[in-house]
């Protein structure tokens, strides 16, 4: 039986993994569903490093502080850690059981001993010490979601995201007793101080795939039934207020089921749709394909060329975008541009991609904040990449909450964008700004001046922007 939740992706902060590349690698898990393994790509390279682990066949990637972590989902139900310089099997620090029958689907991380783990077959949201050095310790707590499970008694938590001290959780809801039909589905809104659901925000449409924070808002997509290729979308949450702001783009507009969801900017973004076909002997097959979209005006591009099954996408620390496809023929890894032009691929990783983490010098942002334990000082770091043509990553660490402005002036000290003005929890943060006006108008080479201010504190760094 096919349930949209295939198509989700954990997409994390990462940091740095050696196996002797220099700068950010995508790490890829991979599977023909009867056995599971990672590969490795450096970036700009033509070929993978396949074979590196073998892992279960249900499989998914997170990564964070330097560590990559492997999801063994239906039927393994555990975590395995990796150490980011080490890939190989040598490089496991552990293997941790999360429950019979538990089917973990993400991992969101707090700090290093901090993160939590949803659960798609249990009603029960794990609180887990990632550092941990035993299994006895590797649990710290739970949140027993089972007031908000559907007919068949389960929730069906996945995809998750966390935006300042704020966990948001995605409650799938299919009666796996009536054909996985979606029913009302939700966002759970978690306070990481006190692990207390602090909000319900319903959604339009049924079964959220992945999800995705930017610009103060949450951007969900919605796959509704797996039959039905109109009956979901790019739903919208406000962050600020916690409250539904509708469906941005529906999926008669998108042009099939939706799945994996990246979020490039202000004004571009990537989502996966489409379904299954017939191929020539009469085999189902997957029929994928990844389709810019502007969140700002509610409209959707052209598929980009080349992958047509794709599962997965990753967005590089360099802004280049990783498509992860399972074409019968030629799955592998494409990649492309900021002006979505195929740079490579297909590249093949032995068995077909499943997801895509990556780990290296730059790292990748896939979500606009994300608190990682409390601060040590107030800061604002430097941006990668710099210099830089599509985007770049800005780093900043708040050590008390409060109002918070982020702003980028040109040379004369004239305003040219606002990357950021809400009011935010001491934690660390990272904004990215495309090399645009806040009209949307492209800047001129040359360099410019991010500054960071609170209501006491003030900073002021030098980005450079080559077109």
């Amino acid at each position: 039986m096919f349930r949209k939740s295939w198509m989700s992706v954990c997409l994390l902060v990462v940091c740095f993994c050696r196996l002797g590349y220099a700068g950010e690698i995508a790490v890829i898990s991979t599977t023909d569903y009867s056995s599971g393994n990672l590969a490795v790509l450096a970036e700009g390279a033509s070929e993978a490093q396949v074979d590196v682990l073998p892992i279960c066949s249900d499989n998914a990637l997170c990564s964070y502080a330097g560590d990559l972590y492997v999801l063994e989902r239906y039927g393994a139900d555990n975590i395995i850690k990796v150490d980011g310089d080490d890939l190989s099997p040598s490089g496991v620090a552990y293997q941790y059981s999360v429950g019979n029958g538990a089917n973990p689907h993400s991992i969101a991380f707090v700090s290093a001993q901090k993160a939590y783990v949803t659960r798609f077959g249990d009603t029960k949201l794990w609180v887990i010490n990632p550092s941990a050095g035993s299994e006895a310790a590797f649990k710290i707590g739970e949140i027993d979601l089972s007031e908000y499970a559907d007919a068949d008694g389960l929730p069906e938590m996945s995809a998750m995201v966390l935006v300042g001290g704020k966990l948001y959780v995605g409650l799938q809801q299919l009666d796996q007793d009536n054909s996985w039909t979606p029913l009302d589905a939700k966002v759970l809104v978690i306070d990481t101080a006190t692990d207390a659901v602090t909000k319900v925000i319903g959604l339009e449409k049924g079964n959220p795939q992945a999800m995705a924070a930017f610009g103060g808002k949450l951007y969900v997509t919605s796959g509704g039934s797996l039959s039905d290729s109109t009956d979901g979308g790019i739903e919208v949450i406000d962050t600020a207020t916690d409250t539904h702001a509708g469906v941005l783009i529906p999926e008669s507009d998108l042009g099939g089921n939706v799945g994996a969801l990246v979020m490039r900017s202000a004004t571009k973004g990537y989502v996966i749709v489409g379904g299954y076909v017939q191929d020539a002997e009469g085999n189902w097959v997957p029929s994928y394909v990844v389709r810019p979209f502007d969140p700002s005006e509610g409209t959707v591009d052209a598929a980009l060329v080349g992958s047509q099954a794709a599962i997965c996408m990753g967005l590089g620390g360099d802004g280049v975008l990783y498509v992860g496809d399972r074409s019968t023929e030629t799955p592998g890894v494409y990649t492309y541009d900021a002006a979505d032009n195929r740079i490579a691929g297909p590249i093949a990783t032995g068995l077909p991609p499943n997801t895509i983490a990556f780990v290296g010098e730059a790292g990748a942002v896939a979500v606009e904040e994300m608190e990682q334990g409390t601060p040590s000082a107030f800061a604002l770091g430097a941006n990668y990449p710099n210099p830089f043509n599509a985007a770049t990553v800005i780093p900043y660490t708040l050590e008390h909450a409060g109002a918070v402005r982020l702003c980028v002036y040109d040379g004369l000290g004239q305003h040219v964008a606002t990357l950021v003005q809400s009011v935010q929890t001491s934690g660390r943060y990272v904004a990215q700004w495309n090399g645009r006006s806040d009209a949307g108008a492209q800047v001129a080479s040359g360099f410019y001046l991010v500054r960071l201010e609170t209501a006491h504190q003030s900073a002021v760094s030098k980005v450079l922007y080559l077109k």
